[in-house]
């Protein structure tokens, strides 16, 4: 039986196996939400950088650029890491590259794996119809925040968890993430607003994002990592 396990955050990646594994990766607030989004809205790739400094020098190859640093948008990128901001007329058959405070750099850490897709709420039952199908060995890595378990993550790992058939779970992470889905299920919305980084969010004004990344599966997309750009499967 294949089984399923979770890291809390990235900083943590090292304490778990991912080399030829399902490797899904989870930052709801904002990073795979809004990668999902942009691929969603029709553009070609998107590039997850760790440094900002690497990420604008992706804008003279005509890429968009996009970067962020604690919630806030940096300053001489065409956008931050909005995704209520993505609209298809801007990003339809773009690459963009995208340098984000956790969630590039957990993509990043993850090469190796057998696969890595990237899963918010948007695109969770692609996700989950994925695992289901190509049964092996899985790892969900939550992003965090700055190495601190973040409730929005967990909560979309649990969910993740709530939809597997016929997977061992090797971890108590695992159950803690399952638990608090359940708990939290019939209003995400509400649940998230509680969390830590909703509320930094909410302080730079971005209600708007943190509804956005609630809605559950509005993208029927399954994106991965193909070498050092994430694509559409």
């Amino acid at each position: 039986m294949s089984s399923i396990e979770v890291c809390l955050t990235h900083q943590q990646l090292n304490n778990y196996h991912h080399k030829d594994k399902n490797v899904v990766v989870i930052d709801v607030l904002r990073a795979t939400s809004t990668i999902n989004t942009i691929l969603f809205s029709g553009a070609k790739s998107v590039k997850p950088i760790e440094s900002i400094e690497e990420c604008m020098k992706l804008k003279g190859d005509g890429y968009i650029v996009m970067a962020e640093r604690m919630g806030k948008k940096v300053e001489g990128f065409d956008f931050g890491n909005s995704p209520s901001k993505i609209k298809r007329e801007l990003f339809e058959d773009r690459n963009v590259g995208i340098a984000t405070s956790n969630g590039t750099k957990a993509i990043l850490k993850t090469k190796g794996s057998k696969i890595t897709l990237i899963s918010s709420f948007l695109n969770l039952s692609t996700v989950i119809e994925y695992l289901n199908t190509n049964k092996r060995d899985t790892l969900l890595v939550c992003s965090g925040w700055k190495g601190s378990t973040n409730l929005e993550d967990t909560m979309c790992a649990g969910a993740i968890i709530a939809g597997l058939e016929n997977y061992e779970y090797k971890s108590d992470t695992v159950i803690i993430a399952k638990k608090l889905y359940d708990e939290s299920k019939n209003n995400i919305l509400s649940s998230m607003k509680k969390s830590s980084h909703a509320k930094r969010l909410s302080g730079y004004d971005n209600i708007k994002d943190i509804e956005f990344c609630s809605e559950i599966d509005k993208q029927e997309i399954l994106p991965y990592l193909d070498d050092d750009q994430i694509v559409l499967l």
